[in-house]
């Protein structure tokens, strides 16, 4: 593959039209649905439950004839065909690494699929052949540094693997490498620009950064315009999941996610799974073209509505707003995505609960969830039981969160396990 950003920019670039565009998108589509038909024991029985038969979709228009597949069906069908649920359709020889995800949700990569959805994000924000990025991606077990890491490789772009932490050392290296670009988390890089004021430093000319690509969180204008502004460069955000890849990313003009070519992409009525109309919001829904482990109408659980507007930086293809919101009670925490069922399991390792609240709320442009729980019975000293519930949060759900013990009576019946209540401008 060429180290250069030409092929990606040209890709997206086009000035075909968009039903010429997506006739190759439809070709693409047929022939991972009779790949998925004919080598994926998990969607052959999804489509034989659904009544779908080889041949009965003909198009893109017979899309909402398939039935869509959300995490929760993935999580069900790993349990009961582990590892990977029926949905793999590759050999173990030719496995090249297995993600681990939160809620120890296996995922493959195999050697043949080359993802190239996040290079063009990369490419969006700017970064090209010769930029030295700093990647604050966790490098542990999961699969999203590694994705970012091979992508700025295909552009041919320098990548210095920090991971999260250790802020002290990464200013330091920002400065001794001259880094000019960074991928990661604004939260993590709104950290690192505190620790260089710390250190005495004025980031506008102590660093190098001209660049910078963000996502796995919501990015509050405020926060981007205060970045912006101590850097002087502009943030541009990418959105995406680490089974599906980047489902949308901004260009330097910031007026949508313009979606990858590698991909295809629905907004649909949750409840119906029938396409609305561009302008109208809905859940996202994402097919990959990926033979080793196919994902075919995979539910995202965000909303956002295809925008009606064009892009003067030229890209052809279609364009997603802003995500809107969540479908379920799911919600990103610190770019980690934090669900009811694993909450759940968490909260089943101590009997002492007799009901429990996730509430999410931001401090200082940081995220902060707080499990509050009710106990079967009163302690004298509940400090002791709040120390683990601290521990296993972090080990359970991989990020920090704090607990606290209320009376009984403070959580109200019928509460949502999870309840989101940050405020994003």
């Amino acid at each position: 593959m060429p180290h250069t950003e030409d092929r990606f920019l040209n890709q997206v670039r086009e000035t075909r039209p968009w039903p010429e565009r997506r006739l190759e998108l439809e070709a693409r589509f047929l022939e991972i649905l009779a790949h998925a038909f004919s080598r994926s024991s998990a969607y052959q029985g999804i489509f034989k439950a659904a009544g779908i038969e080889p041949g009965r979709v003909r198009d893109l228009d017979d899309l909402p004839l398939l039935p869509i597949v959300r995490m929760s069906d993935l999580m069900e069908k790993q349990k009961e065909n582990p590892p990977f649920g029926g949905f793999e359709t590759v050999a173990a020889e030719d496995i090249r690494r297995i993600y681990v995800n939160p809620g120890l949700l296996w995922q493959l990569e195999d050697w043949s699929y080359q993802d190239t959805s996040w290079a063009e994000g990369l490419c969006g924000a700017g970064i090209k052949k010769g930029d030295r990025v700093l990647n604050t991606f966790n490098y542990h077990l999961w699969p999203y540094a590694f994705f970012l890491d091979e992508s700025a490789r295909m552009i041919g772009a320098t990548v210095i693997p920090a991971g999260v932490g250790n802020t002290l050392m990464q200013v330091k290296v920002m400065q001794a490498l001259k880094i000019n670009a960074f991928m990661g988390t604004p939260s993590f890089l709104n950290t690192l620009i505190q620790r260089a004021e710390g250190l005495g430093l004025n980031p506008t000319r102590d660093l190098f950064l001209n660049k910078a690509m963000v996502g796995a969180e919501m990015l509050p204008e405020s926060l981007r315009a205060r970045l912006e502004e101590k850097l002087n460069l502009t943030i541009r955000q990418t959105y995406g999941t680490v089974f599906l890849g980047c489902l949308g990313y901004e260009c330097r003009y910031k007026t949508g996610l313009h979606v990858p070519d590698n991909l295809l992409i629905e907004v649909v009525d949750p409840h119906t799974g029938m396409p609305v109309e561009p302008g109208t919001p809905g859940e996202i829904v994402a097919t990959n073209f990926n033979r080793g482990y196919p994902l075919i109408r995979f539910a995202t659980g965000d909303l956002s509505l295809f925008s009606r507007e064009s892009c003067a930086c030229g890209r052809s293809g279609l364009m997603l707003a802003k995500v809107l919101g969540r479908v379920d009670q799911a919600t990103k925490v610190r770019g980690t995505f934090i669900h009811p069922w694993q909450t759940d399991g968490l909260m089943a390792r101590f009997p002492e609960v007799f009901k429990y609240q996730v509430v999410v709320t931001r401090a200082e442009d940081l995220d902060v969830m707080t499990f509050y729980v009710e106990l079967r019975e009163d302690l004298a000293d509940t400090k002791a039981l709040v120390g683990r519930l601290e521990r296993d949060i972090k080990e359970f759900l991989t990020i920090k969160g704090q607990a606290k013990v209320v009376p009984r009576g403070s959580i109200p019946d019928f509460h949502k396990k999870i309840e989101d209540r940050r405020r994003w401008e």
